[in-house]
C-alpha cells in the first residue's frame, strides 16, 4: 500500500505535468489563433482591393455601354439617311459586343450584350467577394481558438492555485478542474 508521502509526490508529479501540458496548449492555441487571424487580416484586406478593381470595371463597363449607345444612335440615324460613310464609322466605333448583338434577333443591347460587357467586373467581384468569405471563416476560425486559449490559461491557473494549496483535498480538487479544462481546450481546439 501507498504511503501518503509516496500519493503526495506522484500529485506533485501530475501537477507539474498539468502545468507544462497547459502551458504548451495555451501556447499552441495561441500561435494557431495568431495564424488564422494574419490570414484573415491579409484576406479581408485583399478581397477589398479586388471589390474596388471589380468596381472600376463596373464603371468602365458603363462607360463603354454608354458609348456604345452615342455610336449606335449615330449607326441608326446615318443608316436612315442613306449615309454609309458615317454609318461605316459608327459601326466600327462599336464595341465587338454591340456588333455581335446587332446580329442576333433579340439585339441591339439585349441581355446576352450586358452579360458579355459585365463579364470581366463579374469575374473579379465573385472573386472578391470568396475571398472576403474565406476572410470571414478565417477570423471566425481565430475566435475559436482564443476560447480554447481562455479555457486552457484558466486550467493552468487552477493548477498554479492547486500547487500553493495546503490541504490535500484543495490541490485535487483545483487539479481536476484543471484536468477539466485540459479536456475542454482540446475539444475546443478540434473543434475548429
Amino acid at each position: 500500500m501507498e504511503d501518503d508521502a509516496d500519493k503526495d509526490k506522484r500529485l506533485e508529479i501530475i501537477m507539474t505535468a498539468m502545468i507544462a501540458i497547459l502551458s504548451i496548449s495555451t501556447a499552441g492555441t495561441a500561435y494557431f489563433s495568431h495564424m488564422e487571424n494574419s490570414s484573415s487580416t491579409h484576406d479581408y484586406f485583399t478581397s477589398q482591393s479586388i471589390l474596388v478593381d471589380a468596381n472600376s470595371l463596373y464603371l468602365e463597363a458603363n462607360q463603354a455601354i454608354i458609348y456604345d449607345f452615342t455610336m449606335y444612335d449615330g449607326y441608326y440615324l446615318a443608316n436612315a439617311t442613306g449615309d454609309t460613310n458615317t454609318s461605316d464609322y459608327y459601326y466600327f466605333s462599336m464595341s465587338d459586343a454591340l456588333k455581335d448583338s446587332l446580329e442576333r434577333g433579340t439585339g441591339p443591347f439585349d441581355e446576352q450584350y450586358y452579360d458579355e460587357m459585365y463579364e470581366n467586373a463579374e469575374s473579379v467581384y465573385e472573386d472578391g467577394t470568396l475571398l472576403a468569405f474565406d476572410a470571414a471563416e478565417q477570423n471566425t476560425a481565430s475566435d475559436e481558438y482564443q476560447l480554447a486559449v481562455l479555457i486552457s490559461a484558466v486550467g493552468l491557473s487552477l493548477t498554479g492555485w492547486a500547487a500553493l494549496m495546503k490541504t490535500k483535498r484543495l490541490k485535487v480538487t483545483f487539479l481536476t478542474c484543471s484536468i477539466f479544462c485540459l479536456i475542454m481546450t482540446s475539444i475546443q481546439t478540434l473543434s475548429v
